[in-house]
């Protein structure tokens, strides 16, 4: 039996209902949008790079040639309409290899990144330490890392941060997010499925590691020695019962941990003092007791960074102590080794860090001075230290007023990713 007209009509008129329903619901989400773009969150673009690597500004990058290492090249000060000329990166080397130079100019220039920031985040919760914020100071926009909080005496040594006189010591965490690659060997990069059954040292290069940024196209004048590091490898056991032996070196000590393999016990840590090996001491067995076995693949991770040294398999953290504070430390040129005892194992990847290390340019809180934080105000640093105007130069001994902060990074957005 035909619908009726009437029915049709009633039809129509129920179709047209929900439609307007629909187009309601549109417009309020689009609204919402609208409101929580202008009041919530906000998005910046970075132009410039002393948040690198962190956040990138505009940039051009390349391929290195001799380990496939993509560089990334922040856009020259005396370039500023980023034109490329060959002079202005001139000195722009590979961090993983030392190849020099790069033809880095030859590629088009990149934008930087774009983040999202949480405009509400100081309503609900107070800011963190090591966040990336946005904030305003002298009419102008700046993204750093917060560094200090209400109250603190803060003071930067030896790269380091010092809260109270104390270094502030990462979580394994927190160095996660901080950390800067020096040197990455895998299947892309000349490692491939290694099988070692002795020694794998790390970092090939021959001079101490300084704070150099690849992004800067050079090694600046002020450069200082870094002493913080963390490694990272992909490994699987093949076969053997021992251990694997996990050493980093700060300049002050060597650090050793020992990964039991085929026979459960914990994770052993033994440290000596830089070219004394017969004062070894152990100093800490992990809470937990462990194996890893032959024919399984691991994650395994070391920090030796702030003088806490943590390690962690498959991204769960087993071990964390602290080593007293040390004196002046020597450059480390070859910061890591893999030893291994009684077993063999097939290296996949290998990757090898160091710590945001915070130089001693500008005025406040360096060169022995310290600077006091007010109830509300807060220190903040970039993490390309060597080519960032922070609070180690500004007025005011560098305080940053709660007022004055916009909020914390929610997302970074890398243009080609």
């Amino acid at each position: 039996m035909a619908p009726t007209a009437q029915t049709m009509q009633r039809m129509r008129t129920a179709a047209m209902s929900v439609l307007r329903v629909l187009v309601c619901i549109m417009v309020l989400v689009l609204c919402g949008l609208a409101i929580l773009r202008a009041f919530a969150v906000e998005v910046f673009h970075i132009p410039s790079g002393s948040m690198a690597p962190a956040l990138l500004g505009n940039h051009r990058q390349c391929a290195c040639p001799r380990c496939g290492q993509v560089v990334a090249v922040g856009r020259h000060t005396d370039d500023p309409m980023g034109t490329g000329d060959p002079r202005f990166y001139r000195n722009a080397f590979c961090p993983t290899c030392g190849n020099y130079p790069l033809a880095v100019h030859q590629g088009a220039e990149v934008q930087g990144d774009q983040v999202t920031v949480d405009r509400t985040a100081y309503v609900r919760r107070p800011p963190s330490r090591w966040e990336i914020v946005v904030f305003r100071l002298l009419s102008n926009l700046f993204i750093k890392r917060l560094i200090g909080l209400p109250g603190e005496v803060i003071r930067i040594h030896a790269g380091d941060v010092y809260v109270n006189n104390q270094v502030c010591r990462k979580t394994l965490d927190e160095a996660r997010r901080m950390r800067v690659l020096i040197e990455d060997k895998g299947p892309g990069v000349g490692l491939g499925n290694r099988v070692v059954s002795g020694i794998l040292p790390a970092a090939l290069k021959c001079e101490p590691i300084r704070d150099e940024y690849a992004y800067n196209a050079g090694l600046h004048a002020s450069s200082e020695l870094v002493h913080d590091f963390m490694v990272e490898s992909e490994i699987e056991i093949l076969s053997g019962r021992g251990a694997v032996s996990l050493r980093l070196c700060d300049g002050g000590d060597w650090v050793e941990t020992l990964l039991p393999v085929g026979e459960t016990g914990p994770i052993e840590a033994f440290a000596w003092p830089l070219n004394n090996p017969e004062h070894t001491r152990k100093f800490a067995d992990s809470p937990v007791r462990l194996a890893l076995h032959p024919g399984r693949r691991y994650r395994v991770e070391m920090a030796l960074i702030d003088r806490r040294c943590s390690v962690a398999i498959d991204g769960k953290t087993l071990l964390v102590v602290d080593l007293p504070e040390s004196g002046k430390r020597a450059g480390v040129s070859r910061p890591f080794v893999m030893q291994l005892d009684g077993v063999r194992v097939r290296v996949l990847r290998h990757r090898l860090f160091r710590d945001i290390h915070y130089g001693q340019q500008g005025r406040n809180a360096v060169q022995g001075k310290s600077v006091r934080l007010g109830p509300d105000q807060y220190f903040m640093l970039g993490d390309n230290s060597a080519n960032s105007e922070d609070s180690r130069y500004w007025s005011n001994r560098g305080r940053v007023g709660s007022g004055d902060l916009l909020g914390p990074v929610l997302h970074v957005q890398r243009p080609g990713r």
